[in-house]
């Protein structure tokens, strides 16, 4: 395997569970611009704060959400099970 690990360097399991919940979830990376537009459509005010704030938050949520899937992918690797992922338990007969 060449290059550092993900696995290695995230000593924290909340933090790989983050991280892996968000290479599941990818559309979670774009709900701060959503909520920009929700308060378009609904007509409320936004703060001169919030398209910037929104921008930077989405930026920073695609690339921990790309580090997820960088991480899922180390764990498929060598078969290490994902929560997230749809197991089939085959039973045995």
């Amino acid at each position: 395997m060449s290059g550092m690990q993900l696995f290695l360097l995230i000593k924290s399991w909340r933090v790989r569970a983050a991280l892996l919940w968000l290479a599941h979830t990818p559309i979670a990376a774009v709900t701060p611009l959503a909520g920009i537009g929700l308060r378009v459509i609904l007509g409320w005010d936004i703060p001169a704060w919030a398209p910037p704030t929104a921008g930077w938050l989405t930026g920073a949520l695609i690339v921990v959400t790309l580090a997820g899937f960088r991480l899922h992918q180390e764990l498929d690797r060598p078969g290490i099970p994902c929560r997230w992922c749809d197991i089939e338990l085959v039973e045995e007969q």
